[in-house]
């Protein structure tokens, strides 16, 4: 895998530009310049983002997932999520460009006094104000739900369950809406690494089942001209629980397991 390493703050500037729409205003950063030459033009966009697979299950198991690595062999780069490595914060500042301090969106989604909403200007505020939608999809209870359909023009919320069950909602959904922007959150994959450890032998059958469903949504999408960038939110790193009689998963640390993840793209 490539060392170049970019900010996930470079994420929301890069969406923007493919899209050829202004950056959120918050956005600091200047886009991937290798994904916006390749992508340049785009009518539409996907964001399909496994949940937590990082840098240390990339490494073990990549020659799991072929449909993954031989996208990775011609594009790869590494990005680096914002701290804390946490699903809601990175979610929100691929939406944003921004960090926590900004955009403030951290768990939990509801508090006493209602949702907790985005501090500052999202993908889905440009893309609305260009007169396009967005889609925002994931499974029940997941961030999938609860930020990215939430937030969005179209929910598209799945039932909890394999990767799958999110491959087959948005193609139910697509060619009618036929959305701007899309960005899925596949939850399974973060679930599996905290109950497993991402080194466990036992995460493979979930990793090998998300290659072939993101084979397959690759395939619809870009037949209804849609180009896609695969990504993560954060890493995992194994960690002891003598409760489990194991290990099991976690992702709170300023360390390359935890902050650092593959990331590939394709035009349609």
């Amino acid at each position: 895998m490539s060392a170049d390493v970019h900010t996930m703050k470079k994420i929301a500037p890069t969406v923007a530009a493919v899209l050829g729409l202004k950056k959120p205003g918050a956005a600091a950063e200047s886009p991937i310049d290798a994904m916006v030459a390749d992508l340049a033009g785009s009518c539409r966009l996907a964001i399909l983002a496994p949940d937590a697979l990082g840098v240390l299950p990339w490494r073990l198991w990549r020659d799991r997932m072929p449909f993954l690595s031989s996208l990775h062999d011609t594009r790869s780069i590494v990005l680096e999520s914002v701290m804390p490595p946490i699903t809601p914060v990175n979610f929100a500042c691929m939406l944003t460009g921004a960090e926590l301090a900004v955009h403030g969106i951290d768990k939990p989604y509801q508090r006493d006094d209602g949702w907790i909403d985005f501090q500052c200007e999202t993908l889905y505020d440009v893309v609305r104000d260009a007169g396009g939608q967005s889609a925002g999809a994931g499974q029940q209870g997941y961030t999938g739900e609860l930020l990215l359909a939430r937030c969005a023009d179209l929910a598209w919320v799945a039932e909890r369950g394999p990767a799958a069950t999110v491959r087959d909602l948005i193609e139910s959904k697509y060619d009618d809406a036929l959305p701007m922007f899309l960005i899925a959150q596949f939850g399974n994959v973060d679930s599996t690494f905290h109950r497993l450890g991402p080194s466990d032998p036992e995460v493979v059958p979930m990793l090998e089942e998300l290659d072939r469903t993101l084979q397959g949504l690759t395939e619809f999408l870009t037949r209804a001209g849609t180009d896609i960038i695969f990504l993560a939110d954060h890493g995992q790193h194994d960690i002891l629980d003598p409760a489990q009689s194991g290990k099991r998963g976690a992702h709170n640390t300023d360390t390359p397991e935890d902050r650092q993840v593959p990331c590939t793209w394709v035009k349609a």
